[in-house]
């Protein structure tokens, strides 16, 4: 519940001109498609929920074309040349992969889901590192909120995907977020600056589990184990407010060792998401 209530709750789009549902003859909501814009830019993405037993493909295709629509009008709106328009699609979807070739989306990347469990009666042993001190994050503080904002910019610059994303819009995310989980995220400093940040996010509280939302460490500063204490450090969080698992999702193609360092904490693969892309003009 907590990722749809993440999804009703958006910054920069709304429930009236950007969310369609369907239902059938009984009323019965059989689909729901959005489009979702994270950081009030030119890269906005199209998410589709159905129900197979009650929606076929062509109903999922419908709605794709609805929020394509939408996404030109709001192309013309904002004064965007285009929009850089991402969707999801599960491996195993190959009937929504060619719905979305058909609509002129290309495979560019592909993303694993991973899972650790935890053992509510087994402490997870936190490293100290010398020089580095991890502790929480208090949004209250709006210096080190801004911190954290700038290491999150500059620790994802180089990665696929990356947009930049102003500190306001940044901010307007947050505050909308219903189930920040603001008690399990972690941040690194060392020499008193801010080099690492282990965001955690409440999307899936209702289950059970905990989220990774983002892990990141300034380039300078890596090699030293500083994500491995920050992503340790979360688990513990998640573990102490009993939580059974953690997941995160990742780039396979990440450059950064990330994928070895989730291994080799334990977590193991779940899913993978094929992530497409496509352009779309002005209406």
């Amino acid at each position: 519940m907590g990722e749809i209530a993440q999804s009703l709750t958006p910054p920069h789009t709304t429930l009236d001109d950007d969310q369609w549902v369907v239902t059938d003859t009984a009323g019965t909501l059989v689909a729901w498609g959005l489009v979702w814009d994270t950081g009030n830019t030119d890269h906005q993405d199209v998410d589709i929920y159905r129900d197979p037993l009650r929606a076929d493909e062509s109903v999922r295709a419908a709605l794709l074309d609805r929020l394509l629509d939408r996404l030109a009008q709001r192309a013309t709106r904002s004064g965007y040349a285009c929009i850089h328009a991402g969707a999801g699609c599960y491996r195993e979807d190959t009937a929504y992969a060619a719905t979305l070739r058909s609509r002129g989306f290309r495979h560019e990347r592909t993303f694993h889901r991973m899972r650790i469990d935890l053992d509510p009666a087994a402490p997870i042993a936190v490293p100290t590192l010398p020089g580095v001190e991890v502790t929480g994050f208090d949004p209250t503080d709006e210096a080190t909120s801004r911190e954290l904002h700038a290491v999150v910019e500059e620790g994802f610059s180089q990665h696929w995907g990356y947009v930049p994303v102003a500190y306001p819009d940044y901010r307007a995310e947050f505050d909308a977020d219903p189930v920040p989980d603001v008690p399990s995220w972690r941040l690194a400093r060392v020499d008193g600056r801010l080099v690492g940040v282990c965001k955690a996010s409440g999307r899936h509280a209702d289950v059970g589990g905990g989220y990774v939302a983002d892990l990141c460490v300034l380039d300078a500063f890596r090699g030293r184990g500083i994500a491995r204490t920050l992503l340790l450090s979360t688990f513990e969080a998640y573990r102490l407010a009993g939580r059974d698992h953690v997941q995160l999702s990742v780039d396979s193609q990440n450059d950064t060792g990330a994928v070895r360092l989730y291994e080799s904490v334990g977590m193991r693969e779940e899913r993978a998401v094929h992530a497409y892309r496509r352009e779309v003009l002005p209406a």
